[in-house]
């Protein structure tokens, strides 16, 4: 209680009645207290002197009776709160805090309000350059927690090299940098704002503006979680470069998909960070953001039917054709084969299907051909038996015909074999993806959360 001697003034109600407002120090003067522990004892004393001087109630009180003490004792401390009252009010702190104020007010009684002035961009900037530092400030205070978030990186590459065989299709390091894009955005800011909701909420009511503020929060995120995806890609490729999985590809635009995909991240556990009301919702949230990544994003083979509507609206559909359509490598399905490359466009698996046909047809041909030309052969040799047998009788010295040569046999070439080296090659490429709409989509999967995000804190502040 004694703290309230730090107040510049004070308010002391009774009853809900004003019975005293000024310094603290004019308080204790005013009641004759001699600390704010004793004032309100003070304030009560005529309270329990008049209630000590009423009858007793009887030991078999009614409940009538009891009523009426009750209404007696609720009267008497009115009449005490309206005793105090009226003493403030015939006291010179009472002129000089309450009724001098009150006569520089308009004569109908309210205070013309300050025009509310409209934030310009400097002043915009200005703000988003205070909530952006204050937002750093508070994160590296965590040293642990950036040590974890920045540490995530190189475990997942080397959880990635343990998974991929060495033979196998590239497919699932790209999807773990597509997909753990996702996570690294979604997870670091699905909380930040639904944990400072609190304060959050204070400063809307003060001066504090959405675009800043989701600004604020977008850079300093964006930082960090590019700096993971970075540590990521850096450590799958020094992977590569050592020889001990290849993940081939064309660093610099991989490197930005995978940057837009974390933005795309971000802006996601922004907006569900908005619309959620606890922080262990948004928790929650973040494994159902995953599941759908994983299971439409075509890791498991080219989506078909429904699945492939739906994966137009999976950020990591996108990400991950993004980042296959920079690894330079052909696909075994003929869903994005390179119409340049060895396999024409057909994929690895229809190419060496339609080259086993192409052998097998021409086989058949060369041997259909190979028995016509053996069977004419037969024929004219039977002729020319036929014409000896009954010419040789008449004429000893005719020459037996000779026995027709044969050709040799057509060779059937063997069967072309799926190569047990499958490093070189990626499953397949979204049917509806290229070089220049998977980026697009993302961007516009980033801006329309955005939106969407300070919407939902608009709305929040009408409701």
């Amino acid at each position: 209680m004694e703290n309230v001697k730090l107040f510049d003034k004070i308010v002391v109600l009774m009853r809900g009645k004003l019975v005293f407002y000024g310094a603290p120090q004019e308080a204790l003067a005013h009641i004759k207290a001699e600390s704010f522990k004793d004032l309100y004892d003070k304030l009560e004393a005529p309270i329990d002197q008049q209630l000590a001087a009423l009858p007793p109630l009887p030991l078999n009180a009614t409940k009538g009776q009891k009523s009426a003490l009750k209404q007696q004792r609720e009267q008497i401390s009115e009449h005490v709160a309206e005793e105090w009252k009226k003493k403030f009010q015939t006291t010179e702190e009472y002129r000089r805090n309450v009724v001098d104020p009150l006569s520089l007010l308009p004569r109908d009684g309210r205070a013309a309000a300050p025009p509310r002035r409209r934030m310009s961009v400097i002043d915009a900037v200005r703000q988003w350059g205070t909530l952006t530092r204050r937002y750093f400030e508070v994160l590296t205070r965590d040293k642990f927690n950036l040590l974890i978030l920045f540490g995530q990186a190189p475990i997942i590459a080397f959880l990635t090299y343990l998974v991929v065989g060495s033979d196998a299709p590239r497919d699932f390091p790209y999807f773990v940098l597509a997909l753990v894009a996702i996570w690294f955005g979604t997870s670091v800011a699905s909380r930040e704002i639904i944990r400072e909701r609190a304060v959050y909420t204070r400063e809307r009511m003060v001066n504090l503006r959405l675009l800043p503020y989701v600004g604020s929060k977008l850079f300093v995120l964006a930082f960090i979680v590019s700096l993971q995806c970075i540590f990521l890609y850096g450590s799958l490729k020094f992977l590569h470069y050592i020889g001990l999985m290849s993940v081939p590809g064309w660093a610099i635009p991989q490197v930005a998909i995978v940057l837009i995909t974390a933005m795309v991240g971000i802006a996601l556990g922004l907006f569900v960070s908005a619309v959620v009301k606890t922080s262990e919702m948004a928790t929650s949230m973040v494994p159902l953001i995953l599941i759908p990544q994983i299971l439409f994003s075509g890791l498991v083979g080219v989506p078909q039917n429904t699945a492939r509507v739906i994966s137009t609206v999976i950020p990591a559909t996108w990400a991950f054709d993004g980042i296959k359509r920079f690894s330079t490598l052909d696909t075994l399905d003929e869903d994005g084969s390179d119409s340049e490359g060895a396999n024409k466009g057909r994929g690895l698996y229809k190419h060496i299907e339609d080259q086993n046909d192409e052998n097998i047809s021409k086989a058949r041909t060369d041997i259909e051909n190979y028995k016509k030309d053996a069977e004419d052969k037969m024929k004219d040799y039977e002729d020319k038996m036929k014409s000896y047998l009954e010419q040789a009788p008449y004429n000893p010295n005719l020459k037996r015909p000779d026995a027709p040569k044969l050709a040799a046999a057509p060779d059937v070439p063997a069967a072309e074999k799926i190569p047990s080296d499958l490093s070189g090659y990626i499953n397949f490429l979204h049917p509806w993806g290229n070089i220049l709409l998977d980026p697009f989509v993302l961007i516009l999967m980033f801006f329309g959360l955005v939106i969407a995000t300070i919407i939902t804190l608009r709305a929040q502040d009408i409701l």
